[in-house]
Parts: structure tokens; C-alpha cells; sequence
């Protein structure tokens, strides 16, 4: 997925967890922010989905928010940060590429990703920029109509 349906998916786990929305809004893209520049930028992984895209760094990042800022935030970034994951893995069946949850402990055979912004949004298929409407629309309608605080 793209940041819209990132920060939907997050906002609906949130929502549905009753946890940190900061926190799993600002987990929900920091994958994207630490492995897009790896890849596109300093280009030192095969492709923009390691290392961050992965379980390991997924728990690291969920203990550390632990330790500096509490276990509601950390419990926000663990929903924010899986819920990146579970849409990066929906959105992998449709699309070249794939998550590598197991990395480093698994060997995968990667996919060579692309490296910029255009060259990433083709390898989108049409179904997935359906999912990610969807996503959204369901993250609007819930802010729009739902009880919820603001």
C-alpha cells in the first residue's frame, strides 16, 4: 500500500484496539520512511521492503517506544506497525515483490525492487489501488460517523 491506506489501516486498528492513535499513525509509516530512502536514495538493499519491513524490526521498535515513552504508546506502535505489515503482506499478493517478515533469519530470494516514487507506484496493480480505496473509505466513513472522541 501507499500512505493513504497506511494511515487509514492505522487509524481503524487504533479505533478498534482502543490504542495510541499518535503512535500508531507515526509507526504506521516508519517502515516506509526508513526503507524507501535505503533503497531509493543510498540504494544499499535490493529492494524498499528491508529492513524495517520486518518482524524483527517491528519488536525493536515496539520494545524501545516501551522503554522511552510507555506501554500505551508502545501498544499504539505495535497496532500502527502491524497494521503496515498485514497491509504491505495483503497488498504483496497482488503485486510483484513481497514482504520479508523472517529477514535477516530467513534467506529470501529478493525481488529487485524499484527505486523512486514513479517507478514504485507502477508496479501497483489495479486491484490494489482498489484495497487501498477501500481502506480509506472505510477510515473516513469511520471518522465521520463514528462515536469516537476528537
Amino acid at each position: 500500500m501507499i500512505l493513504p491506506g497506511h494511515i487509514a489501516a492505522a487509524y481503524l486498528a487504533a479505533r478498534a484496539l482502543g490504542t495510541d492513535l499518535c503512535a500508531g499513525l507515526a509507526a504506521s509509516m516508519f517502515p516506509d520512511l526508513v526503507d524507501k530512502p535505503v533503497r531509493w536514495l543510498f540504494r544499499l538493499t535490493p529492494n524498499d521492503r528491508i529492513p524495517a519491513h520486518t518482524l524483527l524490526m517491528c519488536m525493536l521498535t515496539s520494545a524501545g517506544a516501551r522503554l522511552l515513552f510507555g506501554r500505551r504508546f508502545s501498544r499504539g506502535w505495535l497496532v500502527g506497525y502491524g497494521a503496515h505489515l498485514l497491509c504491505d503482506q495483503a497488498n504483496a499478493h497482488l503485486n510483484p515483490g513481497r514482504l520479508y517478515l523472517w529477514w535477516p533469519f530467513k534467506r529470501y530470494k529478493m525481488h529487485i525492487g524499484p527505486t523512486g516514487l514513479a517507478s514504485s507506484l507502477d508496479d501497483f496493480t489495479p486491484a490494489s489501488l482498489v484495497l487501498e480505496g477501500i481502506v480509506v473509505a472505510l477510515a473516513v466513513a469511520a471518522w465521520l460517523l463514528g462515536p469516537e472522541e476528537r
